[in-house]
């Protein structure tokens, strides 16, 4: 009997201090209702938000921790924004990501995949503003996009990517990094050929940036891969990167600095920066004179978790966009102190597209439809794309699809564009980057809009003709000294030797004729050499016809004709005295 009325007791006494605790969390919790007005308005911005449910998840998370200790004491207003800003830094690691679920495939399946070709091309050559950058990233999944660059617009182009093993510092896939001839190509033209390593993820990143040994078999791995390809750096792409880490990044950062250029001096060192550096990560001060270039990412202000459909870029906001805008992400770098000379802004190549609950804008979305390339954009709509918002200086079309649901595309073209590169310009800061090149293969405009902004505008005058042939030249000679190092780069970018085969074409062909019509005064063992000689260059110029042709490009085509100029010319001339001759008595 005692024991069951000592049970009753503890019962009673566990029923009055758990009722104690809850009154003790509901007077907690009212007190936070009171400060925050409602704590439901946190709830209710969810619901409206109408995010994919993969970042709805990320988000509630988010607000489940921080709830009490960072959204408690803020404004509703404050409390939206660090949700747009977790959604946004979401945003720039998905747009890395590429589109097809096999990534371990070559150049040649992207090319059918993606419908990669080589008709239109933009091949005039150019010569870059003293000073200014123009820095590219070359996806792999672009395939052989490259082919069709304008390697004289640019400054650095940036193969993507060594793909980082947080827990051992070596790399989950570096692709076609040993074998595309891309990386032969951009230094052929004298150019800066980077690899781009990525690391996407807060955990990722505290992983690597707290582990010593994984930054040492890193820092080994990267230098053996740039040696091996005779590259000139690399560009260091982690995003989201937690505020504890500040210090671990920095140190990491001047570690591979020093040590890339122990083994070789002038190695590059790059940063793609976050479009806003919310959790203040790059201690700029410290970085400054171990880093060559900062490029600010400065895309996907609206995307694929975005509640409202707008700008993927917008230059301005007004009174309806975000805040947050190209303008105040350069004005804040600078203000940290990132010398403008070394501060890039690079802009998108691409565009979003979301069902939208009307046609009007700001308009609230209700499913993200996805990202197009540039390409993608103009072989669906065309030029039917009509509309320009003047405030963020963005392009936009607007329409009702087959199942009368409404679609919203908002993207960059060569108008849109326009406006960012001349305020660059006018901003007198470093250049502009791109995301991506290869995004507009067989489209030419954006390359002629580069010439027109960031490109020495030569007067055809003596000094310019002369200009331009000591810039070939010069890439020539440069492509020469690199076959001489590495006879490889001869089958893995057979492009330049294709223009000086064109070139010898002329050549071999004013031997042949000379020969034809002056051979019988020579003595016998110049004449053997001669022969010799002659017949060997037109050998090469045969194989060229045969298997070259694939390999022309504007310029090669242009020296292609001038020899066959050049031998017409010569030929004609050698046939009428020729035929003179026999006709005198």
């Amino acid at each position: 009997m005692k024991f069951k009325v000592i049970i009753l007791l503890l019962l009673c006494f566990s029923t009055v201090c758990l009722k104690a605790q809850n009154r003790s969390l509901t007077d907690q919790l009212e007190s936070i209702v009171d400060r925050e007005s409602n704590i439901k308005f946190i709830e209710d911005s969810i619901i409206r938000s109408k995010l994919q449910q993969r970042n709805v998840d990320s988000i509630r998370l988010l607000i489940k921790i921080d709830s009490l200790r960072e959204i408690e004491g803020r404004s509703a207003q404050e409390a939206e924004v660090a949700i747009d800003t977790a959604a946004f830094i979401k945003r720039q690691e998905a747009v890395k990501q590429s589109p097809f679920a096999q990534e371990s495939e070559s150049e040649v399946t992207f090319d059918k995949k993606q419908g990669i070709g080589h008709q239109s091309v933009y091949k005039k050559n150019h010569d870059l503003k003293a000073n200014t950058a123009v820095f590219g990233w070359h996806p792999y999944w672009m395939g052989s996009a490259y082919k069709s660059y304008n390697y004289s617009l640019m400054s650095h182009i940036a193969y993507f990517s060594y793909e980082l093993n947080p827990i051992t510092g070596g790399y989950h896939s570096i692709h076609d990094w040993k074998t595309t001839a891309l990386i032969d190509s951009v230094q052929a033209h004298g150019k800066k050929a980077l690899l781009t390593v990525t690391n996407f993820g807060e955990r990722n990143n505290q992983k690597f940036l707290n582990s010593l040994p994984a930054q040492k078999h890193f820092i080994k791995t990267a230098i053996s891969l740039l040696k091996a390809r005779n590259a000139d750096g690399l560009n260091i792409d982690f995003e989201n990167i937690g505020a504890s880490d500040q210090g671990a990044m920095t140190n990491f950062i001047i570690d591979l600095a020093t040590t890339m250029r122990m083994q070789r001096p002038d190695y590059q060192l790059t940063i793609a920066l976050p479009a806003f550096d919310f959790h203040n990560v790059y201690n700029v001060s410290a970085l400054q004179p171990h880093v060559d270039l900062f490029i600010i990412m400065g895309y996907e202000f609206h995307g694929s978790n975005s509640t409202v459909a707008g700008p993927v870029a917008p230059l301005s906001s007004g009174n309806i966009w975000w805040e947050y805008n190209l303008e105040r992400a350069v004005d804040q770098y600078l203000a940290s102190g990132i010398a403008a000379g070394k501060l890039l802004l690079s802009i998108p190549y691409y565009g979003a597209e979301w069902e939208t609950e009307d046609l009007l804008f700001p308009s609230k979305t209700k499913h993200f439809k996805g990202y197009w390339t540039y390409r993608k954009i103009m072989n669906k709509y065309g030029r039917q794309t009509c509309c320009y918002d003047q405030i963020s200086d963005s392009k936009y079309y607007v329409f009702r699809d087959q199942n009368n649901t409404y679609r919203q595309i908002w993207f960059e073209d060569s108008t849109s564009l326009a406006k960012k590169y001349q305020w660059i310009n006018n901003k007198n800061i470093g250049g502009v980057g791109i995301w991506a090149l290869g995004f507009d293969n067989g489209y030419t405009e954006l390359w002629e809009l580069l010439a027109e902004h960031f490109a020495e505008q030569e007067a055809r005058t003596a000094s310019g003709i002369w200009n331009k042939f000591m810039r070939n030249f010069r890439r020539y000679a440069f492509y020469s000294l690199r076959v001489l190092k590495n006879p490889k780069t001869l089958i893995t970018n057979p492009r330049p030797l294709m223009g000086i085969i064109g070139g010898m074409f002329g050549v071999s062909m004013v031997g042949f004729f000379f020969l034809y019509r002056f051979g019988y005064r020579l003595k016998r063992y110049k004449m053997l050499a001669f022969k010799g000689i002659t017949i060997i260059l037109l050998l090469i110029a045969g194989l060229f016809v045969l298997f070259g042709l694939k390999f022309l490009g504007y310029q090669e085509t242009k020296y292609l004709m001038l020899g066959v100029l050049i031998s017409t010319i010569l030929f004609l001339i050698y046939s009428y005295r020729s035929v003179a001759e026999k006709d005198l008595p």
